[in-house]
């Protein structure tokens, strides 16, 4: 579900939190029986799921017993079955990761560097994503992040939301304190409604403290704020306000991110052409649908640079609590090269999917605005392949 106010739209689910993440762990607890234990734990991960519309993180940190039991083939079903799932998304570290069947997860690897040899060839072809972050932090794209203790295995978590907000409507929001009032109705409403799910036993098996329970603040507009000649600094400084008030005011935890979903980023696009609102100046004009760009740096759809859309105003560095994704569409697989080269201009923030052209790029599929044909994209350049060896090279 989606609200709109003046300068911000708010995803919400009807009656429960709107996204959420587990540890692995929780697919083993209570699971006695090792036949039965597989189709046991598909079903509790769909029933966590099913309550949140805005989609569910798995994060995998304990490897179940029950699984290590398995018979390879049984294993590499399991994981296609899971795979199935809608909604939902799973973060391992590249141990975990090389466990996993090729191409039967989509999942975000975890770890320091950029993955080298089998698990950076499955990176490189789309399998998985990497999230640059030392252990043990979990950074959750357009979700959240989390910090267990070393040693300690994740828990459980949940949000409320999303607010998403262009960056030239932050001042605006700040002056008028409407943002603030429309998630205090809200979030109101949804907690008398878990109320109403907790008493019914209408909730899965997780726990849920109503208090840890956050909103995420997601930032958009990136692009256009640069085209108007935005100030960064200070845009940055305003989203830090915002968040700061927030917290106080909703006496919650405030995620501050990037939005990652079209559909809302339109809307508010729409709604600043409509209202003649004064952040619709860099937008497109009529007839092009005016929407504004997902996140702070460029379209995924359009075939800018690769720079450009892996790249954060240097302003936001260190101030987003969680990573943001790049998706990247290229023409073909690049090389270890290519993207070794591609990484030292992009930003150490930005959690990189690659998306050749065997892949489905992500939806949704708006007419108005569609992927390109992978062939229009730019391709990652190596340097060094274009460099002729001398005789002292190949001696």
């Amino acid at each position: 579900m989606m609200i709109e106010g003046r300068g911000f739209a708010v995803l919400h689910g009807p009656d429960a939190p709107w996204a959420g993440w587990v540890g692995s762990r929780f697919l083993e607890e209570g699971l006695a029986s090792k036949h039965a234990a597989p189709g046991r734990a598909l079903h509790r991960l769909m029933a966590a799921l099913a309550p949140c519309p805005g989609g569910f993180a798995l994060i995998w940190d304990h490897v179940p017993s029950w699984m290590e039991a398995l018979h390879p083939e049984e294993r590499g079903g399991w994981w296609e079955a899971l795979s199935a799932i809608p909604g939902l998304t799973l973060h391992v570290k590249p141990a975990a990761a090389e466990s996993i069947p090729g191409g039967a997860f989509r999942a975000w690897v975890h770890q320091p560097e950029a993955p080298v040899d089998a698990l950076g060839e499955a990176w490189r072809s789309g399998f998985l994503g990497w999230v640059p972050e030392p252990a043990p932090q979990w950074s959750l794209p357009g979700l959240a992040s989390l910090k267990p203790g070393r040693g300690e295995e994740a828990g459980v978590g949940w949000i409320w939301g999303e607010a998403v907000v262009p960056l030239g409507a932050l001042s605006a929001l700040l002056e008028s304190g409407d943002l603030g009032r429309a998630l205090g109705d809200l979030q109101g409403r949804l907690e008398q409604a878990m109320a109403l799910r907790l008493n019914a036993g209408a909730w899965p098996e997780l726990p849920f403290l109503r208090r840890s329970v956050g909103w995420r603040l997601a930032l958009c507009g990136g692009a256009e704020y640069q085209r108007a000649s935005g100030d960064f600094d200070k845009a940055a400084a305003m989203a830090t306000e915002l968040k700061d008030r927030l917290a106080q005011q909703l006496r919650a935890p405030i995620h501050l991110g990037t939005c990652e979903d079209l559909a809302p980023c339109a809307a508010l696009g729409q709604q600043a052409m409509r209202e003649g609102l004064p952040w619709r100046a860099s937008l497109a004009l009529p007839p092009a649908p005016a929407a504004f760009t997902p996140g702070l740096a460029g379209d995924p759809r359009t075939s800018q640079p690769l720079t450009t859309r892996a790249t954060l105003p240097a302003a936001f560095a260190g101030l987003l609590d969680h990573a943001s994704a790049a998706r990247l569409r290229v023409p073909a697989i690049p090389s270890e090269g290519a993207v070794a080269h591609l990484l030292k201009s992009a930003s150490p923030e930005m959690a990189i999917r690659f998306i050749p052209p065997d892949l489905v790029p992500p939806g949704p599929f708006d007419p108005d605005h569609p992927w390109p044909p992978a062939a229009e994209f730019p391709q990652p350049m190596d340097p060094k392949a274009g460099v002729q060896q001398t005789l002292f090279d190949l001696g």
